[in-house]
């Protein structure tokens, strides 16, 4: 059961289901018939299979025009495209559109040279994707689909992928990077597969949002290490 409900509007992807918001069904309840030497852990929230997307660019050489997939790698969901006319192009930089449905657009988002706080906007509503510390590689947002609770973006380990975890620290989503592929840049995992709608489209937008932040953050390091500054390092 979701602790919040889901939008009364329909939508045209992914096949019609019922809607789940991001944060997770609660945890089975158990019983307390078992003492104190037989107690074993508290059971794991369960969750549906999860659901892995599929994230290309148009060609090799540039990353303009973006297509996300589904499972099938058949079935487009999504389309991003970015505008890259320099630091006084035309905002915003970042649009996602439902690739059954171009004139729909699910999401922007808006960068700024100066400042790593981004503009993000689901359905016409606009959010904050802020940094969540000063020297860190991690940044969140008030979640509409999830009652305003906070979600956080962030790098794990050392390399180029990304994890989405709600307020309890629990992972929602996974962005594996493509480093040495061609066309493909990632794979986003769904941990849940029953979030669609409204709640799956915040995902894609506000992951595709923190990809592109890393990847102008890497553009910047490699830049200052040209010009005899030190080169940034991993997440």
């Amino acid at each position: 059961m979701s602790l919040y409900p889901p939008p009364e509007t329909s939508y045209p992807y992914p096949p019609p289901e019922k809607e789940k918001s991001i944060p997770y069904p609660a945890q089975p309840q158990t019983t307390s018939t078992t003492t104190a030497h037989s107690r074993s852990p508290s059971p794991a929230p369960a969750y549906a299979t999860s659901r892995t997307l599929h994230i290309y660019s148009s060609s090799s050489w540039s990353t303009r025009h973006i297509t996300i997939a589904d499972a099938d790698r058949s079935h487009p969901l999504y389309t991003l495209t970015k505008n890259h006319g320099g630091l006084f192009s035309s905002k915003p930089h970042m649009t996602v559109t439902s690739a059954q449905t171009p004139a729909l657009v699910v999401g922007t988002a808006t960068f700024h040279s100066m400042s790593r706080r981004v503009e993000l906007e689901f359905h016409g509503q606009g959010v904050i994707f802020e940094p969540e510390g000063l020297f860190t590689r991690s940044h969140g947002y008030r979640s509409p689909s999830s009652g305003g609770e906070r979600l956080k973006w962030k790098c794990e380990g050392w390399g180029h992928d990304l994890v989405l975890v709600n307020s309890r620290k629990e992972w929602i989503a996974k962005f594996d990077a493509a480093v040495w592929a061609m066309k493909k840049l990632g794979k986003l995992e769904i941990r849940d597969a029953g979030i669609a709608g409204r709640a799956l489209d915040e995902i894609v937008v506000s992951g595709l949002a923190m990809v592109e932040l890393e990847r102008r953050r890497r553009n910047s390091s490699s830049a200052s290490a040209g010009s005899g500054g030190s080169g940034g390092g991993g997440c």
